[in-house]
């Protein structure tokens, strides 16, 4: 049976919980965790042509966590009936190592905090309403210089249950949206861009807006090429930042006194960056795309500051990896599905802007300098070796004004240096998926980076 949104989705999730508790209950564990998550994905391609194509994945899976006489296990099975309970159970004692400490949080520590109420999938037939609306909005603020070759809708719901030997922790159900539209240049159909959209809430969906975003950076690659290399000013667009600060993400986790980076990167007066960067990892945020009334070990989500003013102030730790580097509990666990043990990882980090600079303004006061906009390769970096290489392509500027596009960029070079060199940030924050989690970023400043123009 597929699993089905609504309150009939929790419940199901609630009686896999108590099925779980009965067979843990009969074990030696003395204090126990019950994780239940399940969800369903539908993903819709539209192309100019063929029909619609419609995938739809339905996951469902327990996870259990015990602890026993200074021994920890852990364990999952795929679906929520009673043959997965037992698989579950089974697997986290068969799984049992000795541990130094009691990895689950202390009662006392659990608890949720209020968030908006949960978001819920648009009706049948919005996506291909608002695909026909975004394909027109293309084509007109491209003056049908771009072509639209597909677009796919990703629409997920999912709810998610955590149960211990105290009573339930949490339940929670959310939906999400988001959109990747796949364009070429009519003139040049070997040049492909994507771009990549969360939808927040589809009841006031712009797409004649989000179109015009869209052909902004498309139609910019139009213009002749230009290859340069030296020292110059560099502006990243949104996506690229976030990528840029995903890939940095790991310096705010914990980690062993040897394999800290924080050391290495900061100077003398502490910083770690310019005081134009500030950085929090707030998943209790209503505009989040992955909000939750708590995070995936059970603790009260919080706003974390990770960076003030260019200067290093927490790290995130879950009640495990306090515990391991010697760290306060201070929540940040993330959980993406049953199968994962809860460990400390970014869930919604974002730049505050404060306010932030007006991008067109960012752009008009450059000067000579290169727009990076589209990444080309994963972002390279070694935080232990203070290093970083970007591959991306771009437009050259002067005051505002396009001198050329350059179809690939390189800039390496020491991260510290990149980092303390961010003159200012834009005001244009916008969320974008990136391997290490959910970032919003805005339009970055960098002063003064090497080009390699190819």
């Amino acid at each position: 049976m597929a699993w089905a949104p609504g309150a009939q989705a929790i419940e199901r999730l609630r009686r896999a919980a108590v099925a779980t508790r009965d067979l843990v209950v009969h074990t030696d564990a003395t204090r126990w965790e019950v994780f239940a998550k399940a969800s369903t994905t539908r993903e819709l391609i539209f192309e100019p042509t063929p029909p619609v194509q419609v995938s739809v994945v339905h996951e469902t899976g327990v996870a259990v966590r015990t602890v026993c006489r200074g021994e920890a296990g852990f364990g999952a099975a795929s679906g929520i009936d009673s043959d997965a309970a037992r698989v579950a159970v089974g697997a986290a004692q068969a799984s049992r190592t000795l541990m130094p400490f009691d990895p689950l949080p202390p009662s006392r520590l659990l608890g949720t905090t209020d968030t908006t109420v949960s978001r819920t999938l648009p009706p049948s037939g919005w996506a291909a309403h608002a695909a026909e609306k975004l394909t027109h909005g293309i084509v007109e603020a491209a003056d049908r210089r771009l072509l639209v070759r597909r677009i796919v809708f990703h629409e997920g719901e999912y709810g998610r249950l955590l149960a211990t030997g105290e009573g339930f922790v949490a339940t929670h159900q959310d939906a999400t949206i988001s959109v990747l539209v796949e364009m070429a240049h009519r003139d040049r159909q070997d040049m492909t861009c994507y771009e990549w959209i969360w939808v927040p809430d589809p009841n006031i969906f712009d797409a004649d807006r989000i179109a015009r975003q869209m052909c902004d950076r498309a139609l910019l690659m139009r213009n002749s090429i230009t290859t340069r290399s030296g020292l110059f000013d560099v502006l990243f667009h949104p996506e690229i930042s976030a990528h840029l600060l995903g890939a940095l993400a790991p310096a705010f986790l914990p980690c062993s006194e040897d394999k800290d980076p924080i050391p290495k990167l900061v100077d003398r007066n502490g910083q770690l960056a310019a005081q134009a960067l500030t950085l929090v990892d707030d998943a209790s945020m209503s505009d989040c795309p992955s909000n939750a009334p708590c995070d995936g070990e059970g603790l009260p989500l919080r706003r974390h500051l990770l960076l003030e003013n260019g200067v290093p102030r927490h790290r995130l730790t879950s009640r495990l990896e306090a515990q391991l580097f010697d760290e306060p509990t201070r929540g940040g666990a993330r959980r993406l599905s049953y199968r994962d043990y809860p460990r400390a990882g970014i869930s919604a980090l974002r730049v505050v802007p404060d306010p932030g600079i007006p991008a067109a303004e960012l752009l008009r006061g450059a000067g000579r300098s290169l727009y990076a906009l589209r990444l080309m390769a994963p972002v390279s970096m070694n935080l232990l070796k203070d290093e970083f290489r970007l591959l991306t392509s771009g437009v050259w500027l002067d005051k505002g004004v396009v001198e050329g596009f350059q179809p690939v960029v390189e800039l390496r070079g020491a991260l510290s240096h990149l980092l303390h060199r961010i003159d200012a940030v834009g005001a244009d924050l916008g969320w974008h998926q990136t391997p290490a989690g959910f970032v919003a970023a805005p339009t970055t400043f960098v002063r003064c980076l090497k080009v390699v123009g190819r």
